[in-house]
Protein backbone atom coordinates (compact mmCIF):
# COMPACT_ATOMS: atom_id res chain seq x y z
CA UNK A 1 0.00 0.00 0.00
CA UNK A 2 1.16 3.17 -0.81
CA UNK A 3 -0.02 6.92 -0.04
CA UNK A 4 0.45 9.74 -1.95
CA UNK A 5 -0.13 13.69 0.30
CA UNK A 6 -0.45 17.16 -0.97
CA UNK A 7 2.65 19.24 -0.26
CA UNK A 8 1.32 23.20 1.06
CA UNK A 9 3.51 25.72 -0.39
CA UNK A 10 6.42 27.31 1.68
CA UNK A 11 7.82 30.66 0.87
CA UNK A 12 11.20 29.47 1.26
CA UNK A 13 10.41 26.80 -1.46
CA UNK A 14 11.77 28.64 -5.52
CA UNK A 15 13.28 27.84 -8.10
CA UNK A 16 15.19 29.88 -10.47
CA UNK A 17 17.84 29.08 -13.36
CA UNK A 18 21.26 28.64 -12.26
CA UNK A 19 23.90 31.09 -14.55
CA UNK A 20 26.49 29.14 -12.54
CA UNK A 21 25.28 26.11 -14.00
CA UNK A 22 24.58 24.78 -17.55
CA UNK A 23 24.01 22.70 -19.14
CA UNK A 24 25.86 20.94 -22.90
CA UNK A 25 24.41 23.82 -24.70
CA UNK A 26 25.51 26.74 -22.12
CA UNK A 27 21.82 27.24 -21.18
CA UNK A 28 21.54 27.71 -17.20
CA UNK A 29 20.16 24.55 -15.40
CA UNK A 30 17.56 24.94 -12.95
CA UNK A 31 17.62 25.13 -8.88
CA UNK A 32 15.20 23.92 -7.02
CA UNK A 33 15.55 24.95 -3.39
CA UNK A 34 12.82 22.88 -1.64
CA UNK A 35 12.72 22.34 1.94
CA UNK A 36 9.90 19.92 3.28
CA UNK A 37 7.98 21.85 6.38
CA UNK A 38 7.23 19.93 9.80
CA UNK A 39 3.55 20.16 8.75
CA UNK A 40 4.77 18.13 5.67
CA UNK A 41 6.54 15.50 7.57
CA UNK A 42 3.12 15.25 10.36
CA UNK A 43 0.74 14.51 7.19
CA UNK A 44 3.00 11.79 5.81
CA UNK A 45 3.32 10.61 9.28
CA UNK A 46 -0.47 10.46 9.77
CA UNK A 47 -0.63 8.61 6.39
CA UNK A 48 1.70 6.04 7.33
CA UNK A 49 -0.14 5.45 10.20
CA UNK A 50 -3.71 5.02 8.74
CA UNK A 51 -2.03 3.06 6.12
CA UNK A 52 -0.49 0.69 8.82
CA UNK A 53 -3.74 0.53 11.00
CA UNK A 54 -5.96 -0.63 7.32
CA UNK A 55 -3.09 -3.49 7.08
CA UNK A 56 -3.23 -4.87 10.44
CA UNK A 57 -6.82 -5.08 9.58
CA UNK A 58 -6.44 -7.07 6.76
CA UNK A 59 -4.62 -9.63 8.15
CA UNK A 60 -1.05 -7.92 6.67
CA UNK A 61 1.82 -10.72 7.31
CA UNK A 62 4.58 -7.70 6.42
CA UNK A 63 3.81 -3.56 7.15
CA UNK A 64 7.14 -1.74 6.40
CA UNK A 65 6.66 2.03 7.32
CA UNK A 66 9.49 4.16 6.66
CA UNK A 67 10.55 6.56 9.06
CA UNK A 68 9.99 10.09 8.75
CA UNK A 69 12.38 12.17 11.02
CA UNK A 70 13.55 15.55 10.75
CA UNK A 71 16.22 14.91 8.31
CA UNK A 72 13.93 13.16 5.95
CA UNK A 73 13.69 16.18 3.17
CA UNK A 74 12.55 16.59 -0.78
CA UNK A 75 14.92 13.74 -3.18
CA UNK A 76 14.85 10.78 -5.13
CA UNK A 77 14.16 8.09 -2.12
CA UNK A 78 11.96 10.93 -0.44
CA UNK A 79 8.18 12.11 0.65
CA UNK A 80 6.69 12.99 -2.27
CA UNK A 81 7.82 13.29 -6.46
CA UNK A 82 4.88 14.46 -6.72
CA UNK A 83 5.50 18.19 -7.15
CA UNK A 84 3.99 20.91 -9.09
CA UNK A 85 3.99 24.84 -8.92
CA UNK A 86 6.07 27.62 -10.00
CA UNK A 87 4.28 28.87 -13.17
CA UNK A 88 0.94 29.84 -11.31
CA UNK A 89 -2.49 30.04 -13.56
CA UNK A 90 -4.65 32.74 -12.68
CA UNK A 91 -6.84 35.81 -13.80
CA UNK A 92 -4.64 37.95 -12.32
CA UNK A 93 -1.21 39.24 -13.37
CA UNK A 94 0.12 40.03 -9.72
CA UNK A 95 -0.58 36.65 -8.44
CA UNK A 96 -0.09 34.75 -11.55
CA UNK A 97 2.27 33.71 -13.96
CA UNK A 98 -0.24 32.30 -16.54
CA UNK A 99 -3.73 33.15 -17.64
CA UNK A 100 -6.43 30.38 -17.87
CA UNK A 101 -4.90 29.62 -20.93
CA UNK A 102 -1.81 28.76 -19.66
CA UNK A 103 -0.33 32.08 -21.76
CA UNK A 104 2.42 34.33 -19.99
CA UNK A 105 0.85 36.98 -18.89
CA UNK A 106 4.43 39.31 -20.18
CA UNK A 107 5.32 37.17 -23.27
CA UNK A 108 2.07 36.41 -24.65
CA UNK A 109 3.01 34.31 -27.48
CA UNK A 110 4.11 31.54 -24.52
CA UNK A 111 1.87 29.26 -23.88
CA UNK A 112 3.25 26.68 -20.42
CA UNK A 113 1.31 23.41 -19.98
CA UNK A 114 1.99 21.01 -16.84
CA UNK A 115 1.82 21.05 -12.78
CA UNK A 116 3.68 23.76 -12.80
CA UNK A 117 0.74 25.68 -13.31
CA UNK A 118 -1.10 24.67 -10.30
CA UNK A 119 -0.83 26.91 -6.96
CA UNK A 120 -0.52 23.59 -4.85
CA UNK A 121 -0.73 19.77 -5.73
CA UNK A 122 -2.92 17.73 -4.32
CA UNK A 123 -2.82 14.02 -3.56
CA UNK A 124 -3.75 12.86 -6.38
CA UNK A 125 -2.31 12.21 -10.03
CA UNK A 126 -3.19 15.26 -11.87
CA UNK A 127 -3.62 13.33 -15.71
CA UNK A 128 -7.27 14.42 -15.82
CA UNK A 129 -6.57 18.13 -14.82
CA UNK A 130 -3.59 18.50 -17.11
CA UNK A 131 -5.41 16.93 -19.89
CA UNK A 132 -7.78 19.64 -19.10
CA UNK A 133 -5.45 22.16 -18.81
CA UNK A 134 -3.82 21.18 -22.18
CA UNK A 135 -6.79 20.73 -24.34
CA UNK A 136 -7.62 24.74 -22.79
CA UNK A 137 -4.27 26.45 -24.12
CA UNK A 138 -4.59 24.53 -27.04
CA UNK A 139 -7.73 26.79 -27.92
CA UNK A 140 -5.75 29.68 -26.75
CA UNK A 141 -3.02 29.27 -29.06
CA UNK A 142 -5.90 28.48 -31.85
CA UNK A 143 -6.96 31.64 -30.64
CA UNK A 144 -3.72 33.48 -30.42
CA UNK A 145 -2.86 32.65 -34.33
CA UNK A 146 -5.78 34.00 -35.33
CA UNK A 147 -6.14 37.15 -33.04
CA UNK A 148 -2.59 37.35 -32.29
CA UNK A 149 -3.08 39.40 -28.96
CA UNK A 150 -2.99 38.20 -25.02
CA UNK A 151 -6.11 36.54 -24.36
CA UNK A 152 -7.56 37.43 -21.37
CA UNK A 153 -7.24 40.70 -19.13
CA UNK A 154 -5.75 41.23 -15.77
CA UNK A 155 -7.62 41.57 -13.31
CA UNK A 156 -4.94 44.08 -11.52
Amino acid sequence: MQQQNGVLPQKGNYMYLDPNYTDVFGDPLLHVTYKFSDIDRNIVKYAHQQCKEILEEMGADYINVPEIDDSVEFGKDSLSDHTGGGVIIGDDSETSAVNTYSQMWDMENLFVVGASSFPLHSKSNPTGTLGALTYRAAEGMKKYMKDNKVLEKSNS
